[in-house]
């Protein structure tokens, strides 16, 4: 069968069947002008312009009279749609998929995959205007490795990663047994004045890693206070003493620090470096204090 370029014509068969290019009258590069094939294979260089379709048991190719929508796997009769670029290749090969949004050869933004069974896959973009992630609904943006979650965005626009994780500092040249920062918590506590009940007794903190700054408050109420310690703080502490620094008004004892007690986070008030003895009564004595240690 021979048929001129420019002709308009329709195939209509009920059977699979196969066009191969052999060259000639209906050979290279030859425009098929409104044309609807069934069950086909078109070997050579061909092109299909205008509205077309291009449909099997499985799966679409179409593209409407506008030239502006290409339909790709529409109503396909499995639960599943798939399409494929560079499968069954014989050799390694980079993969890529070029996107346009301005007149021109030069492309907008490429999806690259590198040749081989573990090539990097890239996301590249030209231009100023910058790579956007969205979600346009209430939705997690979530990165994973090794089918397992590493981080995600939150809905609140915070970085948030699983417990144990965070921001790894060891490109930077260091020592340290550790170089991950993985904790970080600012909030509120009461400390626990001993022998004390009412009175007014506040605090807060601030935990960076495993260092803990906590902030007290507290007046002795109607209460008399020996021996004075507090307890309440919101970590217990590690295997080593934490630091105290304080203030008090007119306690009878002249302690300004103390420590945190190891494994314990007990306060203690110290007057040089004794076992303070501190008597406060009627609300009139008060004392205000800073606590760093480590958990």
């Amino acid at each position: 069968m021979l048929v001129e370029p420019s002709a308009s014509w329709q195939l209509y068969r009920e059977v699979s069947m196969t066009i191969k290019q052999t060259g000639g009258i209906f050979g290279r590069n030859t425009d098929f002008k409104s044309a609807e094939i069934e069950d086909l294979t078109v070997t050579g260089s061909s092109t299909l312009s205008g509205a077309f379709s291009v449909q099997g048991t499985t799966g679409l190719l179409k593209q409407g009279a506008a030239g502006n929508v290409l339909q790709i796997a529409r109503n396909m009769n499995t639960d599943s749609a798939v399409v494929q670029i560079g499968g069954n290749r014989t050799g390694d090969g980079t993969t890529y998929i070029d996107m346009f949004g301005a007149s021109g050869a030069t492309f907008g933004a490429r999806f690259i995959r590198n040749g081989g069974t573990n090539g990097t896959t890239f996301l590249q973009t030209k231009g100023t205007g910058g790579l956007v992630v969205r979600t346009d609904d209430a939705a997690d943006v979530v990165v994973q490795t090794g089918g397992a979650e590493a981080a995600r965005f939150n809905t609140s626009g915070n970085l948030a990663f699983p417990s144990g994780q965070g921001i790894d500092f060891s490109a930077t040249a260091g020592t340290g047994t550790s170089e991950l920062f993985d904790d970080y918590e600012e909030g509120t506590w009461t400390p626990v004045f001993n022998g004390v009940t009412g009175g007014n007794q506040r605090g807060t903190y601030t935990k960076v890693g495993d260092l803990v700054t906590a902030y007290g408050y507290m007046d002795a109420g109607s209460a008399t206070v020996v021996n004075a310690t507090v307890t309440g703080l919101p970590f217990t502490a590690g295997s080593e003493k934490g630091a105290v620094h304080s203030w008090h008004n007119t306690w009878t004892a002249t302690s300004d620090g103390g420590w945190v007690a190891q494994t314990t986070g007990t306060v203690q008030f110290i007057t040089d470096n004794s076992i303070s003895s501190e008597n406060a009564t009627s609300g009139t004595k008060y004392c205000m204090f800073v606590a760093i240690y480590k958990t």
